[in-house]
Formats: structure tokens, C-alpha cells, sequence
């Protein structure tokens, strides 16, 4: 069989999104607290990846940043009635333990520097409870290996389905406590003046 008339012309470069944006922009800011880009070279590239158009562009802006692999053990988190958390920046490794007795434990990946695709979180709660939030945008966590009996397993985030996001696996137990996964809160004044949360906002 002989070739369509069109095999033979370049097909078109895959469009960039917004999330394949944002994920470019979240990898030039880790370059430069990690000493590889200066400030002027950050501002380059970032003009370049909003405007980019194909993801090619945004491959183009990244070319000489491999992604920094965490070696570190995972990160574990027990308490028994006290209230430990991660929160502002903080580098998040592909897994981790987080066990309270009838305490609190938070994680918060909103300003967190996040170098894998998937993270695994085995999450055990007993009377207390462990908290997930994540940005509004490029996020997915998944709870269906969470097991209870008489606590509850609450999951308000809903992802986008991007396959350049990030995904939280959640595996574990619930005794009489609680699992949540949930996006940030709006301020007070936000709410009074009917403002989206700024993490929703798209650029």
C-alpha cells in the first residue's frame, strides 16, 4: 500500500497548556534555589515558557535542567497527641509516613518543591487525623486503598487528569479518626469580598 499524500509532511508540534506551563515555571524556580539559574536568567525563562506555545518551546526553555532526583529516605511523620506538619517550602520526597495516634498531622504541598510525579503517602490515624492540602490546579490524589472502621476517608480534590501534574497516592487505615485531602482555604477577606482563591487563579 502506498503512502498517504500527507505521511510525508511534519505534523504539527503538540500544543502547550496551561498546567505544562506552570509545570516549566515550578522547574525554573527550583533551578534557581538550587544555585543553577541567577535571577535574570529566571526572569528570561519565564517570560519564554508563559509564551511558549507548543510544548516543544517549553522543552527549548528547560533544555539543560535535568529534574533533581530526592534521594533521601522517606519522610516520617508519628505522633501520638501532639500536632506536627509540613508547610511553606519544604521539598517533598516520593513517600511518606505519616501516623498519629489522636493527634494532627498536616501536610501542605502548596508552596512545596516537588520534584516527582507521583508521591506515595501511607497515612494511619487513629482518634486524630492527616491532612492533605494541595494547590488548586495540576494535582490528583488518590485514596482507594484507605481502609476504615469507623473513622472517615474524605477526598475533596478533584484533578484536572493532566498527565504533567502531580499525584498522591494515599494508602492506610483509619481506626476512629480521619483522612483528608483538600485545597487551601480562602482568606477571610477573600471570602468577604467574593475573591477566588489566588492558587485557582489561571495566568
Amino acid at each position: 500500500m502506498s503512502d498517504s499524500p500527507n505521511s510525508s509532511l511534519p505534523q504539527p508540534a503538540a500544543r502547550a497548556s496551561d498546567a505544562d506551563r506552570e509545570r516549566t515555571a515550578e522547574q525554573l524556580r527550583i533551578a534557581v534555589s538550587d544555585g543553577r539559574l541567577d535571577l535574570s536568567e529566571l526572569d528570561e525563562r519565564l517570560t519564554a515558557a508563559y509564551q511558549a506555545k507548543s510544548r516543544a518551546d517549553l522543552v527549548a526553555v528547560t533544555f539543560d535542567l535535568e529534574p533533581v532526583r530526592d534521594t533521601a529516605r522517606p519522610l516520617a511523620l508519628r505522633t501520638k497527641s501532639g500536632t506536627m506538619k509540613r508547610a511553606g517550602v519544604w521539598t517533598v520526597p516520593a513517600e511518606i509516613v505519616a501516623e498519629c495516634t489522636s493527634g494532627t498531622i498536616k501536610l501542605d504541598f502548596t508552596q512545596a518543591q516537588v520534584h516527582e510525579r507521583e508521591i506515595h503517602v501511607h497515612a494511619s490515624a487513629k482518634s486524630g487525623s492527616v491532612v492533605l492540602v494541595v494547590p488548586h490546579r495540576g494535582w490528583t490524589v488518590v485514596m482507594e486503598d484507605v481502609t476504615s472502621s469507623s473513622g472517615s476517608i474524605v477526598n475533596k480534590v478533584h484533578g484536572d487528569s493532566s498527565p504533567y501534574g502531580h499525584t498522591i497516592r494515599v494508602t492506610g487505615g483509619v481506626t476512629s479518626g480521619v483522612i483528608k485531602a483538600r485545597h487551601p482555604r480562602r482568606r477571610f477577606i477573600d471570602w468577604l469580598l467574593g475573591r477566588p482563591h489566588p492558587d485557582s487563579l489561571t495566568r
